[in-house]
């Protein structure tokens, strides 16, 4: 072991990652804020911006594992590159829909229904948020492969709990940021100046990360050695990207993976009313204008920073303190979801406004306890396949996440008539709170102590 004093580049590295998952949530839940202005311009029912809400989810789950395997394989720092310049361009795209149509004249036959081939505003709305998912996609698995590349293993759960602190952040203040640029220059700028912010973030990036700390001049041999120290943390020719073939049969055979994908479709399914239709249920119950909640809707984000800080911190804590490497992550898991919907629960009956941003704003606290703790089991069992196994889970998580606001409107809609809002809401959040407590019976399967054994 070296003696010399290590230095602490992998807190720079910490720093560019935790600034990209802000620019991440920034960019994917400014469309909540302005929704009504956006409904308004191109004319748009509900059910038609719960398919704009779920177009960016199905973009994303399609090529989250290819995103994952692409750094595992290329190296994150090209993967991420590439990843924040496509998405900030459709960002961009997104504030120059304007409302048309393009009909070509030509009709379908299906099932004895003619349907003309057009192209309007609604449907290029839907290509770009789509388009802006696909891009997005593998940004947090190929962060999971930086971690496991530049932090020991008993550091990990505390650097996703950071990168999902900023996450939240971004969260928080994206609905005050794209009001507030909605207000000085109309939503269409906003996301225009939304989408050079992450162009120019890639800059600095790209110039300055590299893929492993023995490519970078910068980390001495002693910051080396203690990020390589340890059982379970990653050797060099693991952080080295390698054109690898993922080991596709182990992860099938699992019972590890299918946990994590079933607890992070749940989780998904549950949590996405947070980024869509928060605002929808403070105004229909609590008649909050989307105008006043900005503040309201950003808060629950903001507990969540503190609850992902203090989930990381807490797991990494019992890891060392008990020596066991599946409670120390699952334990956290599985007080969290069941938490979660609990008060999930609970905001459909209370009476008072204040009462249920208390109860989402704690959910969003216990659940964000238990989110660096799954992304840390990926990278603790998938070893140089965590972007790849991360891809892999969070896949399933946006499948959930396309369901979620797609199927919320139709469900308020089906409603029966004689349901006030307030009872349709309560329909909705026990199904909500319901995929919740699935997903936290899935911490009992899941054991960050068995990692996927290495392909020969």
């Amino acid at each position: 072991m070296n003696n010399a004093t290590p230095t602490r580049v992998r807190f720079g590295v910490l720093g560019f990652i935790c600034s990209l998952s802000l620019i991440t949530y920034l960019d994917r839940i400014c469309i909540m804020r302005v929704k009504e202005d956006l409904q308004d311009d191109l004319y748009l029912s509900q059910v038609q911006m719960g398919l704009v809400f779920a177009a960016f989810s199905v973009g994303y789950a399609l090529f989250e594992v290819p995103g994952g395997w692409m750094g595992d394989a290329w190296g994150s720092r090209r993967v991420i590159t590439r990843i924040v310049l496509w998405w900030s361009l459709f960002t961009a795209l997104t504030g120059c829909v304007v409302p048309f149509t393009l009909d070509s004249g030509i009709q379908l036959s299906l099932g004895g229904l003619d349907i003309p081939l057009l192209l309007n505003g609604f449907l290029l709305l839907l290509l770009v948020r789509f388009l802006f998912g696909c891009g997005e996609a593998g940004a947090y698995p190929n962060l999971a492969r930086v971690v496991g590349a530049w932090f020991p293993y008993r550091e990990r759960a505390l650097a996703q709990g950071s990168i999902w602190m900023f996450a939240r952040l971004g969260g928080a203040l994206a609905p005050f940021t794209i009001g507030r640029l909605s207000v000085w220059l109309g939503w269409r700028p906003a996301f225009w100046i939304l989408g050079i912010v992450g162009a120019v973030w890639c800059a600095f990036f790209f110039l300055w990360f590299r893929n492993s700390p023995e490519e970078k001049p910068d980390c001495n041999a002693a910051e080396r050695d203690l990020i390589r120290a340890g059982p379970y943390s990653w050797k060099a020719e693991q952080a080295a990207a390698g054109h690898v073939r993922p080991p596709w049969k182990q992860f099938l055979r699992s019972s590890n993976v299918w946990a994590l994908c079933l607890a992070s479709f749940c989780v998904s399914f549950g949590w996405y009313f947070y980024p869509t239709w928060q605002p929808q249920y403070l105004k229909d119950v609590h008649g909050i204008t989307y105008q006043n909640s900005e503040i309201l809707t950003g808060l629950p984000f903001l507990c969540g920073a503190a609850g992902s800080i203090l989930g990381g911190q807490l797991s990494d804590w019992l890891v060392r303190t008990w020596g066991n490497r599946r409670w120390g992550r699952s334990l956290i898991g599985l007080v969290g979801f069941t938490g979660a919907g609990c008060c999930v629960l609970g905001t459909g009956f209370v009476p008072e406004a204040w009462q249920a941003v208390f109860l989402l704003c704690l959910a969003f606290f216990i659940n964000d306890l238990a989110i660096p703790p799954i992304w840390a089991v990926c990278t603790d069992i998938g070893g140089r396949y965590a972007g790849t196994l991360s891809g892999i889970m969070n896949t399933t998580g946006a499948i959930g996440a396309v369901l979620s606001p797609a199927l919320t409107p139709v469900l308020l809609g089906a409603s029966p008539a004689d349901y006030s809002a307030r009872d349709k809401w309560i329909l909705v959040f026990t199904i909500l709170a319901s995929a919740w407590f699935v997903a936290a019976l899935a911490w009992l399967r899941i054991d960050a102590s068995k990692p996927i054994a290495e392909k020969a």
